[in-house]
């Protein structure tokens, strides 16, 4: 259904735009191949190609830098300071292959006003350090320099003085204070202190020295600690620092009628009107907010596509002196799905796409309409554990699913009843590589072990594990029944991306008599039911389990009780660990061990001779418990127009590294 779909569109849009082919103009591809595609890359360092009249090659100004001509105009109305003043005293400057163009509006998909958007989000996307393109070097970015000391206790960071926020404001350590104080370990706005911000599970401490100089401070070592200045952190929203002078407008300490000004705004209370203001993700709508990113919100249109306008304070420079960012603008264009966005692809009206993932089974039509589109299709590397793994909630509200839940041979039978190989087949044209899901393959205390336990296809051990487990068949043979003599009827809920694969799941379920009923929600409701510990089962990727992730996040999504909502499956946990034991239930001393070992592990260097084992002790005792079901993992399909330069052509494209960062959207510019 979906490829008829597809090429009912697909002839749609060809016959509505003259300028767009289909098939013939291009050889058909062959579909992918397990090996990593190249292509020679339409840049040389040293080249400069044309730039069209409206685009225009290197900044204006006749000083040690130079801005885009958009920025000068605004200069010389008087509407902003000369570049010497929006700069800081010492910016980032960053070696880029061509010297770009100013100009040009950058279209990434959306799929809805709050999510879906890393194709212009990840762009923007800032942190402390720069990750570079070997994903192993770091660079400071947002601050000048730090330095660590010998036990990796204390960090002490040197801002770039001089730096601004988008409004013009100094940014300083103050805004660093306001950050820790007033919104990481403020109760009232975010309940608990992630891992990321913790050494064994202590919270780290800042100490302000001056303007420019600050200390983070550890009680134990903490050498992991860079991983998190180099990524970004998963329940606080804006890291690190935060614009204090423009959000204490909001925020109860500094406003004593905070109250009265939220409901004003039309919410119930302050916190969550600070929240809304605070808010520079993809659900942001604060268009007046300052930040630090290239591109920073300018507007939305009633049809929810946001507009980001270029940075006049950006903190950055290329080699000789041109402010960053080339491109002028992004936009994050609403798309009803992927289909959609495939076809706005081949139509030209997208730059890029590799997030939410293009699937591998688009690869064809993708290829033979590249001269159509005007782009290339690359395979990027992958860190993901499994394209799509399944959990049960093992907290479960429910008493007698939670039993069921509980019990790991069941879930070791659920694991053996999926025939992967043949899904495999269906839904990657078996280019995916079938394994369980666990941490990336890549990991360096990654066993074989690990990836194949329990996935073998194999009936017979699935059903001898449920007749054990006591779940008989009714007498119609049809379905087994649980322990409370009621047919099995377990409700999985997943987004779009997953309904694919969870559908033929649930028929290999249902063929050993466990009913699984499908349930497709959207993605915020999803998100919310997993935070309320309403789901029973459910569908998501297994990504951010590369070794950079488990390290920076103290084992990610791995971790029970992590900071991931999507594949929550021991929240009433979770909710003990956050609260300190206020809320939630008691972890057996088995989860709570696993737990402990996570979190020691988020802390160590990887030099450290335990380093290795305790991570593979880890992998180990998850692996046993079978909390995460998955299928396979297959090649990052990855978009890029061929109007853009300084693009990449390989590499990694994972959550790990917010999927673009590593390639510098910043640098980015259009060629025609």
């Amino acid at each position: 259904m979906k490829k008829r779909k597809m090429m009912v569109l697909l002839m749609s849009v060809c016959l509505a735009a003259g300028s767009i082919g289909c098939g013939g103009q291009a050889p058909a591809a062959a579909p992918p191949s397990g090996e990593q595609q190249t292509a020679e890359s339409t840049q040389t360092a040293g080249t400069e190609t044309p730039a069209p009249d409206n685009l225009v090659r290197g900044g204006v100004g006749d000083g040690q830098y130079k801005e885009s001509p958009l920025v000068h105009e605004q200069v010389e109305k008087g509407e902003l300071p000369p570049i010497e003043e929006r700069l800081p005293k010492e910016p980032a400057v960053v070696e880029v292959d061509e010297i770009g163009a100013y100009g040009g509006t950058y279209v990434g998909a959306a799929f809805g006003p709050s999510s879906g958007q890393v194709d212009t989000e990840g762009l923007r996307f800032q942190s402390l350090l720069t990750i570079e393109k070997d994903l192993k070097t770091f660079k400071p970015n947002l601050i000048q320099s730090y330095e660590i000391n010998e036990d990796s206790t204390r960090f002490t960071i040197h801002l770039r003085e001089g730096m601004k926020w988008s409004n013009g404001d100094d940014l300083t350590t103050d805004d660093w204070m306001f950050w820790y104080t007033d919104i990481l370990t403020n109760t009232d706005v975010n309940p608990s202190v992630e891992a990321a911000y913790c050494s064994n599970g202590k919270p780290m401490v800042y100490e302000q020295i001056d303007p420019y100089t600050l200390d983070i401070v550890f009680e134990e070592p903490n050498p992991a600690f860079e991983i998190t200045m180099a990524r970004y952190a998963t329940n606080i929203i804006r890291t690190f620092f935060a614009p204090k002078e423009y959000l204490k407008q909001w925020h109860k300490t500094y406003n004593p009628d905070a109250d009265k000004l939220a409901k004003e705004e039309g919410y119930e209370s302050w916190i969550l009107c600070f929240k809304a203001h605070l808010d520079n993700s993809q659900a942001q709508t604060d268009c007046d907010a300052p930040d630090v990113y290239p591109w920073v919100l300018d507007r939305i249109d009633t049809n929810g596509n946001k507009f980001f306008a270029r940075n006049p304070y950006y903190h950055v420079v290329d080699q000789e002196g041109n402010q960053l960012p080339y491109i002028d603008e992004q936009e994050a264009m609403i798309v009803q799905d992927k289909d959609v966005r495939a076809l706005k692809l081949i139509s030209g009206e997208i730059h890029a796409a590799g997030e939410n993932p293009l699937p591998v089974s688009d690869y064809t039509m993708l290829k033979e309409n590249e001269a159509n589109g005007d782009y290339q299709v690359f395979l990027f590397e992958n860190t993901r554990g499994s394209d799509c793994a399944f959990t049960f909630n093992i907290t479960d509200k429910n008493p007698d699913l939670r039993e069921i839940f509980t019990n790991v041979k069941f879930r070791q039978a659920m694991s053996y009843a999926l025939d992967r190989n043949t899904i495999n087949e269906t839904l990657y044209y078996g280019k995916g590589t079938v394994r369980q899901a666990t941490a990336s393959a890549d990991v360096s205390f990654m066993k074989e072990e690990f990836e194949n336990a329990f996935i073998e296809y194999d009936v017979d051990k699935a059903n001898a594990l449920l007749d054990e487990c006591g779940y008989e068949w009714n007498s119609a043979h049809t379905v087994r029944t649980m322990p409370n003599g009621q047919d099995f009827n377990i409700v999985l809920e997943t987004i779009e991306e997953f309904v694919p694969m969870a559908e033929m799941a649930c028929e290999y379920w249902n063929a050993v008599g466990v009913k699984v009923t499908l349930k497709q929600v959207e993605r915020s409701y999803y998100l919310e039911r997993g935070v309320g510990n309403e789901r029973d089962m459910q569908a998501f990727t297994m990504d951010s389990v590369g070794e950079f992730n488990l390290r920076g996040a103290a084992f990610s999504r791995l971790r029970p009780g992590n900071a991931y909502d999507d594949l929550e499956f021991m929240r009433a946990y979770k909710d003990y660990w956050d609260s300190n034991g206020a809320k939630g239930e008691q972890p057996p001393a088995e989860i709570q061990e696993i737990y402990d070992d996570c979190l020691k592990f988020g802390t160590m260097s990887n030099t450290d001779p335990e380093y290795a084992a305790l991570g593979e002790s880890i992998l180990k005792r998850i692996s046993d418990q079978c909390w995460f079901i998955g299928v396979s993992v297959s090649p990052r399909l990855v978009i890029i127009s061929n109007r853009l330069g300084n693009t990449p052509t390989e590499g990694t494209f994972a959550n790990d590294y917010n999927f673009w960062k590593p390639y510098r959207g910043d640098t980015w510019y259009f060629k025609y």
